[in-house]
């Protein structure tokens, strides 16, 4: 063998993959305004403590304009990387809960280049709050 082919390297990246994540909390007219982000540091804080994740931006979804041109704020967007995707929707699961995040907060996440999405909905599924893996198209 020559010289030239050994130590080549691998030819796989073997490190983990970072995956994406986001979270989206809705915005009603009532919510009250959080101007130092504590809810988005403490969601932070906690998944890094459970090495779940990374949050990396926030921001917000407005809606179409109205006639008059008027917007206004939908959601609240997350959004976290992580190299195990599962380990950060449980853990997510459990912390926006003790965030009191509203009803029909959303995990978006994608598996197997689909796209899918866990649902908060407490009333719906007593048992876990959560409606998990639906198809987001």
């Amino acid at each position: 063998m020559s010289d030239d082919l050994v130590n080549t390297g691998p030819l796989f990246d073997l490190q983990a993959q970072t995956l994406f994540v986001y979270v989206k909390i809705p915005i009603t007219r009532h919510s009250l305004v959080d101007p130092f982000h504590q809810r988005e540091y403490e969601l932070a804080s906690r998944l890094q403590d459970a090495a779940a994740g990374n949050v990396i931006g926030w921001g917000q979804s407005v809606s179409d304009a109205a006639e008059d041109g008027e917007q206004h704020p939908l959601h609240q967007r997350i959004d976290i990387t992580t190299q195990n995707l599962a380990h950060t929707r449980q853990q997510l699961r459990k912390i926006l809960i003790d965030l009191a995040v509203p009803a029909g907060t959303e995990i978006h996440y994608t598996q197997a280049g689909q796209a899918y999405v866990d649902i908060y909905l407490p009333h719906a599924n007593k048992q876990t709050g959560w409606q998990l893996g639906v198809g987001d198209s």
